[in-house]
């Protein structure tokens, strides 16, 4: 649900969206514990959930007590991993790993946002970060180590009527500022973009649910660290 409150503001040409829909490919996956999951979406199959995580067909049927290949949308499939098999797609042992407090890890080549307190791994969520295009070389999202700056339950994008729930600005790009927050909607309408591959002007997008979580659970001032 978006917060009705809405802040009108000029960085809100904080435009960290502007997503090419056909860059998405991904729905949203997350994990519990060391356990991967998930959420079936109208349009998925199946056989492609498994390569794309890189198990079998079978071993994925038997991992959710599935006779065949039908699923209900909106399920949530536990993604099998064999016993000492590191998936891709569960968290990196950060290297070294911080002794204390809230540190937000993104890896640009995973499309993916891990969130650390000390040594526990408390969020796993797919984003979207910047795609540059030849008209505009710049619209990557910058690695490095930042901290977040400001925080804003609604921002507003009047250039283009786009209110963007969740805000957290991270750093400044020229007269912007890049940051995290939800996918954004334009006259109440939720703009149907998804996660899992680059496709924003710069910023860290994450699906509403999970915006909101990471944006209750992250005081300003926690660290972000940006990875290729």
């Amino acid at each position: 649900m978006f917060i009705r409150r809405v802040f009108s503001v000029v960085v809100a040409l904080l435009i960290g969206w502007g997503v090419h829909p056909a860059a998405f490919a991904a729905s949203p996956a997350g994990s519990i514990g060391d356990r991967l999951t998930y959420t079936f979406e109208k349009g998925d199959s199946l056989p492609a959930i498994a390569e794309q995580f890189g198990v079998s067909l079978q071993a994925l049927r038997r991992a959710n007590g599935l006779a065949n290949n039908r699923v209900i949308p909106g399920t949530v499939l536990t993604i099998p991993t064999a016993p000492g098999v590191v998936s891709p797609w569960l968290a990196p042992k950060i290297d070294p790993q911080p002794s204390d407090g809230k540190v937000i890890y993104v890896s640009l080549s995973k499309q993916r946002l891990w969130a650390y307190d000390g040594d526990q791994l408390v969020f796993d969520f797919l984003v979207s970060t910047g795609l540059p295009t030849e008209e505009h070389p710049n619209r990557d999202t910058k690695p490095g180590v930042f901290r977040i700056k400001t925080k804003m339950p609604m921002a507003r994008a009047n250039l283009w009527n786009l209110d963007m729930p969740y805000w957290m600005g991270i750093y400044d790009a020229g007269n912007i500022e890049n940051g995290i927050h939800a996918m954004p909607s334009r006259n109440g309408r939720l703009v149907n973009w998804r996660v899992g591959a680059r496709g924003s002007f710069g910023c860290i997008v994450l699906n509403i649910p999970d915006a909101a979580k990471l944006y209750r659970w992250a005081p300003l001032g926690t660290p972000v660290v940006i990875r290729p």
